[in-house]
C-alpha cells in the first residue's frame, strides 16, 4: 500500500512540473516584455540555425529608444529569422519592425500590416535596416490608410505569401514545439497512471485471497505434521582399554578428545585417548586423571575421569 501511496505521488508531481502554468508564469517570460527584450529573446540562436516568430497579436514598439536601438544593433545577421503573420492579425509597431527586419516575409493577404510611425522610421533609418519593405511601409500621407493589407505588401519584393509558401525541410520554429510536447507528456503521465491505479485494484483481491489461503495451508499443516521422535544421543568417543592400571597423574584437557586429544601435563602437551566411552568427555580446560599406555611402544596416553582416581584411593 505505501509503495502504491509513492508511486501515486510521483507520477502526480511529474505531472504537475509539466503542465503548463497560467497567466503567472506567462508574466514571467523574458519573450513577453519590451520590443527590446523580445528582439533579444527571439535573435538569441540565429547563429546555430533559422528562426521562426509568428505574430498571433499586434506587438508594441515600446522600451526606450537607447534599448531598442542597441537590441537592434546587436544582430549581425537577420538573414535566419522568419517571420510570418497570419490572417486577421494586425502587426502593430513592434511586429512591423521586426517584419522589416526579418530575412523572410511570410504574410497573410488578410493580414494588417500597421504603417511605421516617425519615430520607428527614424530608427530603422538610424540603423541602415530601412529597406524596400521599410520604405512601403513609410507613415502614411494625407488620404493613405494607417495599414497595408497582406495582400498589397505580397507585391513587394521578399515577401511571400503565407498560404503558397512551401517551406524549407529541416526549419524549426523557436517556441512551437514547446506546447505540443507538453501535452504530449501530460498525456503520457495520465496514462502510466491510470494504468497504475487499474493494475492495483485488479491485483489486490486476489493477493489478498491467495495470502488467506497459503496461512489456512499452513495452519493445516502444522496440525497434521506427525512429531518426530527426538534423535537418539551419539555415543560418545573413546577407546575402552579396560581397567586403569599403574599409577596416574592429573591433567587438564587442552582439545576435545574425540577420541584423541592433547592434555597438558607439567606445561607440556601430550597426546591422550579418552578411556570411557561409555561416558561424555570432558571439555578443554577439565582435570583428568592420566595413565601410561598399556602398550610398550605407545606415546599415547589414557585419559579417566578425576572421580576413578579419587575413588582409587579412597577403596
Amino acid at each position: 500500500m505505501r509503495r502504491t501511496l509513492f508511486f501515486t505521488a510521483l507520477l502526480f508531481g511529474l505531472l504537475i512540473a509539466v503542465i503548463p502554468v497560467g497567466p503567472a508564469a506567462a508574466s514571467g517570460d523574458p519573450c513577453d516584455k519590451d520590443f527590446p527584450a523580445r528582439l533579444d529573446c527571439w535573435t538569441a540562436e540565429l547563429g546555430d540555425g533559422s528562426v521562426t516568430v509568428t505574430l498571433n497579436k499586434s506587438l508594441a514598439y515600446d522600451g526606450s529608444e537607447a534599448r531598442r536601438r542597441a537590441a537592434v544593433d546587436g544582430v549581425p545577421d537577420f538573414s535566419n529569422l522568419q517571420v510570418r503573420v497570419p490572417a486577421g492579425v494586425s502587426t502593430g509597431q513592434g511586429g512591423t519592425a521586426l517584419l522589416v527586419l526579418a530575412g523572410d516575409r511570410l504574410v497573410d493577404p488578410d493580414a494588417r500590416i500597421d504603417r511605421l510611425d516617425n519615430q520607428t522610421l527614424k530608427d530603422l533609418t538610424d540603423l541602415h535596416a530601412c529597406n524596400e519593405v521599410c520604405q512601403a511601409l513609410a507613415p502614411a500621407k494625407k488620404g493613405q490608410s494607417s495599414s497595408l493589407a497582406g495582400s498589397e505588401l505580397i507585391k513587394q519584393p521578399g515577401v511571400a505569401d503565407l498560404g503558397t509558401h512551401t517551406f524549407t525541410v529541416g526549419e524549426r520554429e523557436s517556441t512551437d514545439y514547446l506546447h505540443p510536447l507538453l501535452i504530449a507528456l501530460t498525456a503520457v503521465l495520465l496514462l502510466l497512471l491510470l494504468g497504475l491505479l487499474l493494475a492495483v485494484r485488479r491485483s489486490r483481491a486476489p493477493a489478498e485471497a491467495v495470502a488467506s489461503v497459503g496461512v489456512r495451508a499452513e495452519e493445516t499443516t502444522t496440525r497434521l505434521r506427525p512429531v518426530s521422535p527426538a534423535p537418539a544421543p551419539a555415543p560418545s568417543p573413546g577407546r575402552r582399554v579396560g581397567p586403569r592400571t599403574g599409577p596416574s597423574r592429573t591433567g587438564i584437557v587442552r582439545t576435545a578428545l574425540h577420541p584423541q586429544g592433547y592434555v597438558e601435563l607439567d606445561h607440556v602437551l601430550y597426546r591422550a585417548v579418552w578411556a570411557e566411552p561409555e561416558r561424555t568427555p570432558p571439555v578443554p580446560g577439565a582435570y583428568v586423571e592420566v595413565t601410561d599406555a598399556h602398550e610398550p611402544d605407545s606415546d599415547v596416553l589414557y585419559a579417566f575421569p578425576p572421580a576413578a582416581r579419587h575413588h582409587a584411593r579412597g577403596s
